[in-house]
């Protein structure tokens, strides 16, 4: 077992994501930051190597919980996707290392809708991302909550396909 601890954060936890290879681990953290991780198990015994990488920050509101993450950008993850209460999805190089101040892009910003679900189904073909679907707002009627789906193309094109309404 190893315990993971990060000096001088005395925020709570939201959300863990692992890659595909199980060796990089993402943490979420209350105040708004994500912390990369490195793990390592020793072939024969029981142990177990965890070094923080780096800590994202600067992408999401200060102080604001982020929700989750995921590793994406087709089979070696480049990319982390971030998304959080402050309606913030935000696009992260997964190989950073030390303080990353901010994202490399910011792919929505609503700041009257909390994002608390999201999802990516990758393209075969050479895009990186293919669709993006994200969950949340506060308006949780009889229809249920508000869903967003969007077709990227290439980070720097983003256009939404369904918003309800």
């Amino acid at each position: 077992m190893s315990v993971l601890s990060l000096p001088g954060c005395e925020s709570h936890l939201t959300s863990f994501a692992w890659d595909s290879t199980g060796t990089r681990l993402a943490s979420c953290v209350g105040t708004g930051h994500i912390v990369l991780w490195h793990v390592e198990s020793t072939i024969g015994t029981n142990h177990i190597r965890v070094n923080c990488t780096c800590v994202l920050g600067g992408g999401h509101a200060p102080g604001r919980p982020i929700f989750g993450v995921k590793y994406f950008g087709g089979k070696s993850e480049e990319l982390l996707l971030s998304w959080g209460v402050d309606g913030k999805l935000c696009v992260w190089d997964r190989s950073s290392e030390g303080e990353i101040h901010e994202p490399i892009t910011t792919l929505v910003s609503k700041a009257d809708y909390p994002i608390y679900a999201c999802d990516v189904t990758e393209s075969t073909e050479n895009t990186l991302i293919s669709r993006i679907a994200i969950g949340g707002g506060n308006d949780g009627g009889f229809l249920g909550v508000t869903a967003f789906i969007y077709d990227v193309a290439d980070l720097s094109k983003t256009r939404c396909l369904y918003a309800p309404g």
